[in-house]
């Protein structure tokens, strides 16, 4: 995965994130208003009710959202009215811890205070006169817990509130993983970059020093078999560290230098590199060009090294004499190429798994060597071209994998 498209996910996930928390708190909100709405209207009938039992054109204020003065002016008894005001409010559920206060008419001054807890056990009231002989008075009721009590009511909004946190905490960790897998996978192939660099020098070393060798040394004496064997795994050993580096590199491939090439010129020269060895184990190449327009815009060094896996992969996995057939057709899409072998095939469990990194097809105790990048590497090179690579595979009858490119 490229820095750009990771910074897409980060900042695109990051606003669907933000927007469902702002839906969240804003529907949060005008929930707990309808709830605040309904616990003052409830309180307020409560309150009402009360103060009509026991005077004349009572009125209810509402001075703070948890204060309410109910204006009587007239005499109260405290401990009825303490009681009263405890069974209405149970009458209508409100279950929660009050205080009250009893006022003078004239100058506002507290006279009786007491504060009730939800939980005390109900009194009934006693038919007690209000008549105290005192003067007018007035009451009123303070909510200390109502801001609690009215979110308490709203318990699933704040578990799907929760889990929207705890999902964004997911998100949050997620990418912090990723970035430092990244991380982690950057000095992976920084290391690999560097070793394989090193590794060249003396592979190019060796290579000089046999054919110089091989020049020099006198014919007859029987020795120079092994001076081309020498010549021969030196050149195998540079191929799969070129593959390696390939394999690296590729995934940092921004776009590929592009020119006006010709994919049947480029289908030629790899059927080429492989005859030989193909013909060592009595097989054969067959090409089959069919397209009307094999010119497209590509870089050939790495459509080269694609269409060379391909093949190197079809003679590995090809138990018996490798057939093997490149063919080109016209597609709606550009030009395809089919790469057909008639080897062991792939199992349908591990179709997907074949264009993974470092992945290797077995087949009971068919070994092949390889690092598994081939697949992966003809991938990730054709959508850089802008084009499709698809895998067809039976098993124990052959391989077909198809590339569509898009033509110049």
């Amino acid at each position: 995965m490229n820095r750009k498209h990771l910074g897409r996910i980060i900042m695109w996930g990051t606003v669907v994130l933000t927007c469902l928390l702002v839906v969240q708190v804003y529907w949060f909100k005008r929930a707990f208003d309808a709830a605040e709405q309904q616990f003052d209207h409830r309180v307020q009938l409560a309150l009402k009710r009360v103060a009509d039992s026991v005077a004349h054109d009572t009125q209810v204020k509402k001075l703070s959202s948890n204060f309410f003065f109910v204006a009587t002016e007239t005499n109260l008894n405290d401990q009825a009215l303490d009681r009263l005001l405890k069974e209405e409010f149970l009458s209508r559920s409100l279950d929660i811890d009050y205080e009250l206060g009893v006022y003078n008419a004239d100058d506002d001054t507290l006279v009786y205070g007491n504060y009730v807890k939800a939980t005390q056990p109900h009194v009934m009231a006693t038919d007690e006169s209000w008549q105290t002989g005192e003067a007018g008075k007035n009451f009123a009721v303070y909510f200390p817990k109502k801001e609690s009590y009215v979110a308490a009511q709203l318990d699933i909004w704040i578990f799907s509130t929760f889990i929207l946190v705890l999902m964004m905490g997911f998100f949050a960790y997620a990418i912090v993983s990723l970035l430092r897998e990244r991380k982690f996978a950057e000095l992976k192939n920084d290391f690999i970059n560097n070793m394989t660099h090193e590794f060249k020098t003396p592979v190019t070393n060796i290579r000089i020093a046999g054919e110089m060798l091989k020049n020099k040394m006198p014919e007859g004496l029987g020795t120079q078999v092994y001076v081309d064997i020498l010549l021969k795994e030196n050149e195998k050993l540079r191929q799969k560290i070129d593959q390696v580096l390939l394999g690296s590199s590729v995934d940092h491939l921004k776009r590929p230098a592009l020119e006006r090439v010709d994919v049947h010129q480029i289908i030629v020269e790899c059927a080429e590199a492989f005859q030989l060895k193909v013909q060592e184990r009595s097989g054969h190449i067959q090409l089959q060009f069919e397209a009307a327009t094999a010119f497209i815009l590509g870089d050939r060094e790495l459509l080269t090294q694609a269409i060379n896996n391909v093949i190197d992969n079809a003679e590995k996995y090809s138990l018996h004499a490798p057939h093997i057939v490149v063919q080109t057709r016209d597609n709606h899409k550009g030009i395809e190429i089919d790469i057909i072998d008639h080897g062991i095939g792939i199992d349908p469990s591990m179709k997907r798994k074949v264009f993974e990194k470092f992945f290797r097809v077995r087949q009971g105790d068919v070994h092949v060597k390889g690092f598994g990048l081939g697949l992966s590497f003809v991938q990730n090179v054709i959508r850089s071209h802008r084009g499709e690579v698809k895998l067809f595979s039976e098993l124990n009858k052959g391989t077909d994998v198809k590339i569509v490119l898009p033509i110049a």
